[in-house]
């Protein structure tokens, strides 16, 4: 059975928000950070954007430049 390909979440991101966007993978709001984490030595990664923007946020933890999606799925 084939798995299903992993894609970028579409978001508006808005100027000067606070984000907290997920590194451990287990989030059931990917590409943002719900609290799975606690309990362990991961960290959401945590940003903001200097305008308002849509960005493509990876959901499959591969990118080499987060949050952003690079295509690496």
């Amino acid at each position: 059975m084939n798995k299903p390909i992993p894609t970028p979440r579409a978001c508006y991101l808005l100027k000067n928000k606070a984000y907290a966007y997920c590194t451990c993978n287990n989030s059931k709001d990917k590409p943002y950070c719900d609290g799975t984490h606690k309990g362990t030595e991961q960290k959401p990664l945590l940003f903001k954007v200097p305008e308002n923007e849509k960005a493509f946020l990876c959901t499959c933890g591969s990118t080499k430049n987060a949050p952003y999606c690079d295509g690496s799925h």
